[in-house]
């Protein structure tokens, strides 16, 4: 079954359905929250996400399941940053990143594809630290390269994406 089926079938109270989009979705959901907010709300956000698309399901009508899922994450996070007082990011990086997803259709696999025109060792980097939610400080201590490295090869590699997918 596809996103699109699953999420369907999760509308007819399919608790599998629901836990197979969990389990393919949750990594990169919690990567998303994570360069959003503070650890200590990120946690609390990450329930509020699922909760919400249980509780939203039923506006769902069949489009692309990825995309239409971001835009209620991103509706979520405008409220939370809301009620903390603050003002949304700016568009960045990151929102390439959705708008690749949102290009591709929201296939993973088809994401899998364009990060594979990268050299081996940028594709990892945009996976750990874009989908998979890797702080710069794990990446530092992970890759043994500094901060400063990592975000001038995320930058090469994100221009990289962008000049290939135009």
């Amino acid at each position: 079954m596809n996103d699109e089926q699953l999420m369907e079938a999760y509308q007819k109270g399919s608790e599998e359905a629901f836990n197979r989009l969990y389990d393919k979705y949750s990594p990169m959901v919690h990567g998303f929250i994570r360069k959003r907010l503070r650890d200590s709300e990120a946690d609390d956000f990450y329930q509020k996400v699922w909760r919400q698309l249980h509780e939203k399901r039923d506006l769902y009508k069949g489009q692309p399941f990825l995309p239409w899922f971001f835009v209620l994450i991103r509706h979520l996070l405008i409220d939370e940053y809301r009620s903390l007082g603050r003002k949304a990011q700016r568009p960045g990086t990151d929102e390439y990143i959705e708008w690749m997803y949102e290009k591709l259709e929201g296939t993973p696999d088809e994401v899998e594809e364009v990060l594979k025109k990268l050299p081996v060792e940028a594709a990892e980097l945009v996976r750990k630290y874009y989908l998979e939610g890797i702080t710069y400080e794990e990446l530092e201590l992970e890759s043994g390269l500094s901060q400063t490295n990592l975000r001038q090869r995320l930058s090469r590699a994100i221009r990289t994406l962008r000049e290939g997918l135009k």
